[in-house]
């Protein structure tokens, strides 16, 4: 362990702090070890920067017990009190002692992990007037909290939860879990910080230490730095190694053995291979500079991480990132490409390997590149600054108003799911159009492959077989003198006579677009399940990393630069935005109003309606949303009525099926398929009335041919859908006295608008 200084338990005793320090805050955590466990050393050198902020610290372990049996050690100026070491075992009854005797000196309790499972501590500092925090680590947040509990007692656990203040969650994946069972203003991330030092050490510097491990000049060294256990998946990585042939790539692991058993599994597994002159155990280390220094990337696998804190490391001294896929966390912190790799098998791993094996300069780039992400995300100042200014938020004092803490600019924790705030959670600005304006018709069409939809995306592979239903139907449209928008997947988009056909209608005028469908669009690293379908619900460099893949593709093919875009499974997400703008998109088709995807992960646009909108930094991004309306008899209370069958209650009874069932609340898109030529009617002179004028009908390009949607299944289904996109055009030109047009000619007629805001009284559609 660290050095101790062994002194009597005082009631009262303050910790030495470099200036006073008028806000104090226990830390309860079940087990402590501040020399070799991630939180325990990541929490040391916080703390110790808080005194100098005015944040005094104390830490009480309720089950670790030391060697030397002292009740209380002082850990780098820190004190930690032991209740353990006073019996040899943990005793809840001296905890309760403990708290009694010490609670109210201190303003915050900061609970790490979930050390009481009884909430005494918690409820004992709310009797106090003590303010309570609560940090989950790996698989500890509110929601996972709950779960721990028996089914018949987790209602009291909720409510025992609004005891706790704030919850601090270090990762994006614990923040999505979190969400589910506490609202986000009551979440804080926080990431872990990273020990920046020195910038990346010379060229002799490496040598010296690769000279000392006895590693050659000319290998490539990959680095893990972590525990010998299943969770930390080291036979993972040894047989990424197996299969890359060349003898000069090693593999370094730095970190104890935990699970004997385990450590025996893996001596026998590089036997077998015929390893054992690649693979270097070093156990545990106090310093792991000279293994960083020595290395070339950085290699990580772990199965369950709360965050990676070792490739938070390896990244502060600029290496590269190989990293097997993890779920929230990994695609957060590593830029496919620019920072490193991201894998999502075997496969991937070994080619990320061969990728930094054959190109020194890219390992270069890459290190500094992550370098610059630690740098303006992860710096040990800026975290401390974030708890500093928690702790002042919380404490039952009042303090002396400071500036808000940094944020960290490339970790922004935001998701699908934060849509059903409505408009304001991607900063869009709804508006009318001028009501003496015909109404005007675009007509957009996902261009996609075709797979079973009543089996889901697990049977996309990619077949653009229904393409032709596309070119032999186009004459519906043409008829009307109509040129459809096509927002293409990326199977379209590389598909020879996909792309013979998209090319040939592009030639007659019909827009072409991107439609990201994330789990058929490279880099495909993620898990193909329905959270990540949502393409907002991964981190925002990964989307937009398939974005300017597909984007790119489509301006390959068609050789114009694509201006619309529509998100697959309408998966908008807050950083889609600043990723379309980056991409010079134009207009967004995303938007679908009324309908609720959350279920399945994805966003609630009950809060959203069918108008057209600005957002953007630039707020020259144009949202034309897919026209929806909601019928049935309550329809035209329905804002109210999806606050009350989308609620908390309204979900668990199944409101909002009830009165669909009923006829009673439904919502509707303004689409041939799913809907008979009555409805689309309905929809369209219903939105008319309250003032809409922008129109757009949409539709799958896999329906135009018989098999592939639950629409078609028939000649005569084929042969009907067709006959209804015919009569609808015909009732929109004829009875309503609308126009046909397309999204060039829309974002242009509505930038000409000298107002863009709601108009006062009007009923909105």
């Amino acid at each position: 362990m660290a050095t101790e200084t062994a002194a009597p338990e005082i009631a009262g005793l303050a910790p030495p702090a470099a200036v006073p320090a008028p806000i104090r805050v226990l830390h309860l955590h079940r087990r402590f070890h501040p020399d070799y466990t991630s939180d325990g050393i990541r929490f040391v050198r916080v703390m110790a920067r808080l005194a100098s902020r005015g944040i005094g610290s104390e830490v009480l372990a309720y089950e670790t017990t030391t060697p030397g049996g002292e009740t209380l050690a002082i850990h780098q100026g820190l004190p930690v009190h032991y209740i353990a070491n006073r019996r040899g075992q943990p005793s809840y009854p001296a905890l309760l002692r403990w708290l009694l005797a010490n609670l109210r000196r201190f303003d915050v309790l900061h609970l790490h992990a979930h050390a009481d499972r009884q909430f005494i501590s918690c409820l004992l500092a709310r009797l106090f007037g003590v303010r309570v925090l609560f940090s989950g680590t790996q698989a500890d947040g509110p929601a996972e909290l709950v779960e721990a509990y028996r089914p018949r007692n987790r209602w009291l656990v909720g409510l025992l939860l609004h005891a706790i203040n704030a919850f601090v969650v270090t990762s994006p994946r614990l923040f999505r879990r979190s969400l589910e069972s506490v609202a986000a203003a009551r979440l804080c991330f926080i990431p872990p910080s990273a020990s920046l030092g020195e910038p990346p050490v010379p060229a002799a510097d490496r040598a010296a230490a690769r000279a000392s491990l006895g590693l050659a000049a000319d290998d490539l060294v990959l680095l893990h730095v972590g525990s010998v256990s299943r969770r930390e998946n080291i036979a993972f990585l040894v047989e990424a190694l197996a299969r890359t042939a060349d003898p000069s790539v090693r593999l370094v692991v730095v970190g104890p053995v935990l699970e004997d058993d385990y450590a025996t599994e893996i001596e026998a597994q590089i036997a077998a291979l015929g390893l054992r002159d690649r693979v270097m155990f070093t156990g545990f280390q106090d310093a792991h500079t000279p293994y960083y220094t020595a290395a070339d990337a950085f290699v990580f696998a772990s199965a369950a991480e709360c965050f990676p804190d070792a490739c938070l490391e390896a990244m502060a001294k600029g290496l590269p990132i190989i990293s097997h896929f993890l779920p929230g966390l990994t695609d957060f912190i590593v830029d496919h490409g620019r920072t490193g790799f991201l894998a999502g098998s075997l496969d991937q791993f070994v080619e990320a390997i061969e990728h930094i094996r054959a190109d020194p300069a890219l390992r270069e780039s890459m290190g500094l590149a992550g370098r610059r992400f630690a740098e303006r995300n992860l710096d040990i100042g800026s975290i401390a600054d974030r708890y500093a200014e928690l702790y002042r938020k919380t404490s039952r004092h009042a303090s002396p108003p400071h500036a808000a803490p940094p944020a960290c600019p490339n970790l922004h924790i935001r998701f699908s799911g934060a849509l059903a705030e409505g408009p304001a959670a991607l900063g869009l600005e709804e508006f009318d159009t001028p009501t003496h304006w015909p109404p005007l018709l675009q007509v957009v069409i996902d261009t996609e492959a075709d797979f079973d939809w009543d089996r889901g995306i697990s049977t996309d592979v990619g077949r653009v077989v229904s393409i032709s239903g596309l070119d032999e139907n186009f004459d519906s449209f043409r008829k009307h003198g109509i040129r459809p928008s096509l927002v293409i997947d990326h199977p379209v988009a590389t598909h020879a006579e996909g792309g013979r056909i998209v090319r040939r209608l592009a030639e007659e005028g019909c827009e072409i677009g991107v439609h990201l469908h994330s789990w058929t669009t490279p880099p495909m690293v993620e898990p193909r399940d329905d959270w990540h379908s949502f393409s907002g619900n991964m981190g925002a460099w990964l989307e937009r990393r398939k974005l300017a893949t597909l984007t790119h593709r489509v301006e390959a093919l068609t050789g114009r630069k694509a201006r619309i875009f529509k998100a697959g499974r309408y998966g908008l997400g807050p950083n889609t935005v600043d990723a379309l703008e980056a991409e010079g998109f134009e207009i967004d088709l995303s938007i679908c109003p009324w309908y609720d995807y959350s279920a399945l992960g994805g966003p609630d646009f009950s809060r959203f309606t069918a108008r057209p909108g600005w957002f953007g930094a630039s707020r020259r991004l144009l949202s034309l949303p897919t026209t929806a309306a909601p019928l049935g008899w309550l329809g035209p209370q329905a804002h109210l009525v999806t606050r009350v069958t989308r609620g908390g209650l309204g979900r668990q009874l199944g409101l909002g099926r009830i009165a669909a069932r009923a006829n009673a609340f439904y919502p509707l898109r303004l689409s041939p398929e799913g809907a008979d030529l009555g409805q689309m009617i309905q929809v369209t002179r219903q939105l008319h009335a309250r003032g809409l004028r922008v129109f757009t009908l949409s539709l799958h390009s896999p329906t135009l041919q018989v098999g592939n949607t639950p629409y078609v299944r028939s000649v005569a289904d084929l042969r009907e859908l067709l006959g209804r996109i015919d009569r609808y055009c015909t009732f929109f030109r004829d009875e309503l006295g609308g126009v046909f047009s397309d999204p060039a000619d829309l974002h242009r007629r509505l930038s000409g608008l000298s107002a863009t805001q709601p108009a006062a009284g009007r009923p909105r559609p």
